[in-house]
């Protein structure tokens, strides 16, 4: 959980439904990376011809 800023003692004492949650907005925020990355890339490929 690197990227929520817990440490590996905050993790364990948080709920599972938390972690649960936590993960699954981690996971929404990899996927809107990857669509703008794929979107930038495109849009590149277009102007390079």
């Amino acid at each position: 959980m690197r990227r929520m800023h817990w440490s590996w003692d905050e993790l364990q004492q948080t709920p599972a439904y938390v972690r649960r949650y936590a993960l699954d907005f981690l996971g929404l925020i990899a996927q809107q990376e990857h669509r703008a990355q794929d979107q930038a890339r495109r849009e590149a490929d277009r102007r390079m011809g």
